[in-house]
């Protein structure tokens, strides 16, 4: 009981803070409530909390999307996700009402939409990094649980032997260009962005026979390479023939436009369609000649740590990806690859296996590139 000095009284209940069962906690809140009743001019004044999207174009847009030089394609992302979906939600919302009880609504009404689970959780996860930073910033005293869906990674695609053969032969009726395109996508793991930035002078080492990934360009924007590492790819001997038979000055880029410029991504999507469909394949694009060079790689017995600085993976267990579709897809070894398995240094082996995979089907390459030349007429 309260007693105040005008002569009233109040009775005042209620628990210690956070649920904590013991004497001297409750004695502790007992007093700390009589202060605040007493004199309630002490008590500090709570501070204005931002909406959602003060905070997400402000400070957090500012501090942690420009400050720590986020690439083009995260900026991309992440403003298509606020536009579509956390700004209708959240924009006007203060911070520190957004609750688990509002973030499990949100997620209801997203599944409600129809989107997958790996798209709900790209939206999660942005939500959730601009809600732990404004709990670092001290906006908001706890960060309210995100609860991810648990998605299991999609086994990804790759070209088999005669299937990449093909789509060899098909790259060569296209130009030099496109076939070396698709040569260092599929004979070197390239993305299709670092294709599209490799240069000459810069990044290609005919005498030691190397390729080394600096940069990469997408949505007509030049940045580091996925993982923000430099790599160095030993060529094949396919990609080595392919580099030298271009009959352009070696300097710029190496796949380029007839004026020198880099090409665009309608460019490169519109190739690797138009290949896949003349070589009678079904339409995929760059990422599985990519995928094609690690499984292949990994089905002849490469080392895992070796692929996985082929490729520029930050963790080996995204490289282990390949050797357990490789595992789960064991293919008997055509002769053409089988001719070289005596090859006594496992990284020049493993070169000159994948640099045989187009000769793995000469009569099928061949059938591929007298149709391309009948559809052609």
């Amino acid at each position: 009981m309260v007693h105040y000095p005008n002569g009233t009284r109040e009775r005042i209940t209620g628990s210690a803070p956070n649920h904590i069962n013991t004497k001297a906690a409750a004695e502790q809140a007992m007093r700390d409530h009589i202060e605040r009743a007493l004199h309630p001019e002490r008590v500090p004044t709570r501070k204005e909390t931002p909406t959602f999207k003060e905070w997400f174009k402000g400070r957090f847009w500012l501090e942690w999307v420009v400050g720590r030089k986020n690439k083009p394609t995260e900026v991309r992302s992440k403003n298509i996700i606020f536009d579509n979906h956390l700004e209708p939600r959240f924009g006007a919302m203060p911070l520190d009402e957004i609750d688990v009880g509002e973030i499990a609504r949100f997620r209801a009404a997203l599944v409600g939409a129809g989107l997958g689970e790996k798209r709900i959780n790209n939206i999660l996860v942005v939500l959730s990094k601009a809600l732990r930073y404004a709990n670092d910033c001290e906006l908001i005293t706890k960060v309210p649980k995100i609860g991810l869906f648990k998605v299991e990674r999609p086994e990804f695609v790759a070209w088999d032997f005669e299937q990449y053969a093909r789509l060899l032969a098909t790259a060569k009726l296209e130009g030099e260009d496109w076939y070396t395109a698709v040569c260092l996508a599929g004979e070197a793991g390239l993305r299709v962005g670092e294709v599209k930035a490799l240069r000459w002078r810069e990044d290609v080492d005919m005498i030691a026979k190397t390729i080394t990934v600096n940069q990469q360009t997408c949505n007509a924007e030049t940045t580091t390479p996925k993982g923000r590492t430099r790599r160095t790819v030993p060529m094949t001997s396919a990609l080595f023939e392919a580099l030298k038979r271009m009959s352009v000055i070696r300097e710029g880029f190496v796949v380029r436009n007839l004026d020198g410029s880099a090409k665009k991504d309608g460019d490169t999507d519109h190739a690797i369609a138009r290949m896949c469909r003349r070589a009678g394949l079904p339409v995929r694009y760059w990422h599985t000649l990519r995928h094609a060079f690690g499984t292949h790689a990994a089905l002849f017995g490469v080392n895992p740590w070796r692929l996985q600085a082929w490729l520029g993976h930050k963790r080996i267990d995204e490289t282990m990806l390949y050797v357990h579709v490789a595992e789960a897809h064991v293919r008997e070894l055509p002769e053409p690859i089988r001719a070289h398995l005596s090859e006594p240094d496992p990284d020049t082996r493993i070169l000159k296996m994948l640099g045989a995979r187009g000769k793995t089907a000469a009569k099928t390459a061949a059938g591929a590139i007298s149709s391309v030349r009948e559809s052609v007429a």
